[in-house]
């Protein structure tokens, strides 16, 4: 069987927004999916205990290996330069087994952010731009930072894979910031999906062979904080609800394929959201 790393190793996984519902439940499916994977999380904080805890009491581990802490993800340089500071202390590991995962095989970009949902008269200009650089700049800063990683692995390449949602395809009233910034991010996926077939041209690595796979998985309707209850219960009882586990668990899925197959994207949705037809 092939395997998505010619790595027979531990792989590891770079995730955003874990501190989020989605975000979180990537992370244990991914973990659960297969010993493998060695999962850093990157973000402003750590997943809260609203999400870790089991039935009110801390869990006896984590479904990640490592937290790194960005107060601004859409600053370059500290993303950057925290992620090096971390591959450099494996590298410097003495432990021979640590020093082998200094590398890199997915990406999971899922922070994001939603404001300004409201009335397009009372959109503030800094409401869209916070969306759009959370949403669309800070994968693109950290998928830079992933090719630039993957080049220098050579033969090997790795995976790219954007969290977006179903707005990118058919948006709701007064969510003008949000649903511009996830067709934005189709766009950023589809881009960067040709650079990853170009591996050295876009690298300027001649060495770099292998393959980057980039693709976009679009959740529908997912229970989270920022939903407001009346909401909730109307979308529940219109339209239905996809667990977070099951996107995270098809995420996982294609996680763990070959980079020489790709998803581009995809929509994981209630049978009953409406977004094909007319009912």
């Amino acid at each position: 069987m092939t395997t998505a790393s010619t790595n027979t190793s531990r792989k590891v996984c770079i995730l955003t927004g874990a501190s989020g519902t989605i975000g979180y439940a990537i992370a244990k499916s991914l973990k659960a999916s297969s010993p493998q994977w060695h999962i850093i999380l990157i973000g402003r904080r750590p997943p809260p205990p609203s999400l870790t805890n089991i039935d009110g009491v801390s869990p006896t581990s984590l479904p990640y290996d490592a937290f790194l802490q960005v107060p601004d993800m859409t600053n370059e340089e500290s993303v950057t330069s925290t992620l090096s500071a971390y591959y450099e202390s494996l590298q410097n590991h003495a432990d021979v087994g640590m020093q082998s995962l200094n590398r890199l095989d997915l990406l999971i970009n899922c922070a994001g952010c939603s404001l300004g949902n409201e009335p397009l008269v009372d959109v503030s200009v800094d409401a869209f731009k916070m969306t759009m650089e959370v949403n669309v700049l800070t994968p693109f800063i950290l998928s830079k930072w992933a090719f630039s990683k993957f080049a220098k692995q050579r033969d090997e390449g790795g995976r790219i894979i954007n969290i977006g949602s179903i707005a990118s395809e058919s948006p709701r009233l007064h969510m003008i910031p949000y649903a511009t910034s996830k067709y934005a991010l189709s766009g950023l996926t589809r881009a960067f999906s040709i650079e990853g077939r170009n591996l050295a041209k876009t690298s300027r690595i001649a060495e770099a062979t292998g393959l980057v796979s980039v693709c976009q998985v679009n959740p529908g309707n997912v229970r989270s904080n920022i939903m407001s209850a009346e909401e909730a219960a109307r979308r529940e009882k219109e339209e239905g609800f996809v667990d977070p586990e099951d996107v995270g668990q098809y995420v996982a899925t294609i996680a763990n394929m070959p980079n020489s197959v790709n998803v581009l994207e995809s929509t994981v949705m209630p049978t009953r959201q409406p977004l094909v037809g007319r009912g």
